[in-house]
């Protein structure tokens, strides 16, 4: 079975969650299906006004796809989805409709007062989502990592956040998975968070091991998480690589999937 990346669209990000969520289609083996979720239109006066913004709405829409195709590399395969409705709720029905491996979505570095009155998508994703969810910060690169020439082997850096928590578990043996899967190094951190935030701790080292990315467990229930009951929050708005949060519950394993042939050798 061909493993499947279900890519959230936004205007303003579209480009490049589309780029990063591509790059790891083309390594995993994977195809992908372009999103993007509209939430209902306020309805208009007029039948000439319903029209116009139906054909604005349209209009945009194509263009965005159009943005997000031509980001893909040209080796992976694409479909696309346009739903109406929540977008959390939308991305979450997509991904379990296909069986997706991964979400990808961009961060919209919304602040605590922000999300409280909006609700937050990557939130929502990272405490319900089918599948592990790839959040992708404003500032992350858009290029392929390069192999890190600091590291001992030389290969680019997976980070992963532990602690002594179950889901904690789950999301370090997903780490392990992808990293080999990608031929990435894996970096396993347990942030002690007496001494410092754990979302400071992991985004300080993953910026020094110049990380393609970092994994963590979701939220869950914060009594029983003490790591992941704030970090999947708080990592994403700090970090300058993709977080990878594996909410409690999710399917994260590479296990029954077919090996990619790999671009970079382990």
């Amino acid at each position: 079975m061909t493993p499947t990346i279900v890519i959230g669209l936004e205007q303003r990000s579209a480009e490049r969650v589309a780029r990063i969520g591509g790059e790891l289609a083309a390594e995993i083996g994977a195809r992908v299906v372009l999103t993007h979720v509209r939430e209902d239109m306020r309805p208009s006066n007029s039948k000439s006004q319903r029209e116009r913004a139906r054909h604005r709405s349209r209009r945009r829409v194509h263009e965005l796809l159009q943005r997000a195709t031509d980001a893909l590399p040209a080796t992976v395969d694409a479909d696309e989805r346009l739903k109406i409705g929540g977008v959390a709720d939308q991305l979450n029905e997509i991904a379990d409709d296909v069986g997706a491996t991964l979400i990808v979505v961009g961060s919209r570095g919304r602040g605590r007062l922000a999300s409280a009155l909006f609700g937050s998508v990557s939130r929502a994703l990272a405490r319900d989502a089918p599948c592990p969810v790839v959040i992708v910060p404003d500032d992350a690169p858009v290029d392929a990592p390069q192999p890190n020439g600091d590291a001992p082997d030389g290969r680019a850096t997976i980070v992963a956040g532990v602690d002594c928590s179950e889901q904690s578990r789950v999301a370090a043996h997903f780490a392990r998975e992808l990293a080999d899967r990608l031929g990435d190094r894996l970096l396993v951190v347990r942030p002690h968070a007496v001494a410092d935030p754990p979302a400071h701790t992991l985004q300080a080292i993953s910026a020094s091991e110049d990380a393609r990315m970092i994994v963590i467990g979701g939220d869950g229930d914060a009594a029983r998480l003490p790591l992941g009951s704030s970090l999947a929050a708080r990592l994403p708005r700090l970090a300058l690589c993709p977080v990878i949060v594996v909410p409690e519950g999710a399917t994260a394993t590479f296990a029954d999937l077919p090996e990619a042939e790999m671009r970079r050798a382990a």
